[in-house]
């Protein structure tokens, strides 16, 4: 694959969905696009405003929170999967409103509520902290939350 082929095929895809530079990296050596090439490619693109990883953070925040219900820790950790800076994450994360971000929780917790079954309360409560941290909420939220649910 020359240059042009892909540039205009990194441009197709970028058009479609936000992606991240090591997406595109993985993408280029998947395609088997050699190393002198995809440096240029990734300058391009980035130039022309088709890749953008903070625009990319941002959207990939937004979407996992609003729609996956996932907690700053887990998307925090998938976004450092994908080798972008701490600052660009940091500012991401930031964009989450605090109120909405507990309310989410809160609805966590009361979906969980209603099919968790336990001999306690204490057992109960363990069990849906345990399924809301799994999803990347801190944990000391979560247990501020239980007690006043």
């Amino acid at each position: 694959m020359n240059y042009q082929e892909a540039l205009d095929q990194c441009m197709y895809l970028c058009s479609k969905k936000e992606y991240c530079q090591s997406e595109i990296l993985s993408k280029l050596n998947e395609w088997e696009v050699p190393e002198s090439i995809i440096a240029k490619v990734l300058e391009a693109l980035v130039k022309e405003e088709f890749v953008d990883d903070y625009r990319f953070s941002i959207a990939y925040t937004h979407d996992k929170f609003h729609f996956n219900h996932w907690g700053k820790i887990k998307i925090r950790y998938q976004l450092k999967q994908k080798k972008l800076p701490s600052e660009i994450i940091q500012k991401a994360l930031d964009g989450i409103d605090e109120k909405e971000y507990h309310r989410v929780i809160l609805d966590e917790i009361k979906k969980k509520r209603k099919i968790v079954k336990g001999q306690s309360e204490f057992e109960m409560k363990g069990k849906i902290a345990r399924t809301v941290i799994a999803k990347g909420f801190e944990p000391e939220l979560v247990f501020n939350l239980l007690k006043m649910d």
